[in-house]
């Protein structure tokens, strides 16, 4: 359906009614036909809507849409995929997996939740890699490993609000700790919205960085859909590569 519309030449912008997954999944047609992107906020956390200012009411949104002015952004990509939020290895993908199969069962946001922690605690994944990037090598062991469209910032844990959509950079943080006990304390941190001044964190900002995990295809969550993905990964920033809706 995506598709389609791309490539109806009468077909001036393109509205994604879901999450912030199928924003995402959407990049690939929506770049390529330079058409302008809208989002119904009707996923499960709709990072990308909050961070715009949508109205999570779908009434309202739709409203706010009408009126709503195109806005360059830029867009995060690995390798062909590209994403608007974020793209983790480790702990956080394990966490996505284990608490998308409750919600599927229409379980409460709660019993999700805890589903995923559970996960992570049974399935505990330290990523060994090395990272190349303008500045230089280095060698990592980690159990979080997180590459951001943009630096975040301390906001609301439900919003992980990005300081601006068009900085041109890549955000990079990467987990001090390997243990269980540290990996705790940074998810209370960021259960408390600290991403800017998270003291778990090794935290960076670059134009591009690339990831050789000792995995040959480790689990990736990507603007919080989950798969295994081939290494080497190398991340790059398109600065002002979409027109997004954003209310005025």
């Amino acid at each position: 359906m995506v598709r389609k519309a791309c490539r109806d030449p009468d077909i001036r912008a393109i509205i994604i009614g879901g999450g912030d997954g199928s924003l995402s999944r959407a990049l690939e047609h929506v770049l390529a036909s330079g058409k302008t992107l809208g989002v119904l906020p009707l996923g499960t956390m709709n990072y990308m809507a909050r961070q715009i200012g949508m109205p999570l009411d779908l009434a309202q949104a739709a409203v706010t849409l009408a009126g709503a002015v195109q806005t360059p952004m830029d867009v995060g990509r690995v390798n062909d995929r590209y994403f608007l939020i974020r793209a983790c290895f480790g702990a956080f993908p394990e966490f996505i997996q284990s608490r998308d199969r409750v919600r599927r069962k229409e379980g409460s946001f709660l019993e999700g939740a805890l589903a995923g922690l559970s996960g992570v605690a049974r399935r505990y994944r330290i990523v060994e890699a090395e990272l190349s990037s303008p500045g230089g090598r280095a060698r990592i062991a980690t159990s979080f490993l997180m590459i951001s469209n943009n630096l975040c910032r301390d906001s609301d844990p439900f919003l992980l609000e990005r300081e601006r959509m068009d900085g041109g950079t890549l955000g990079v943080y990467v987990g001090r700790s390997t243990g269980p006990v540290g990996l705790m304390e940074l998810g209370l941190q960021a259960a408390m919205g600290r991403w800017a001044s998270n003291e778990a964190l090794f935290q960076g900002e670059m134009h591009w960085l690339e990831v050789q995990t000792e995995q040959r295809k480790p689990l990736i969550s990507i603007d919080g859909e989950v798969e295994k993905m081939e290494g080497p990964f190398r991340f790059d920033i398109l600065p002002g590569a979409l027109s997004m809706l954003v209310p005025k």
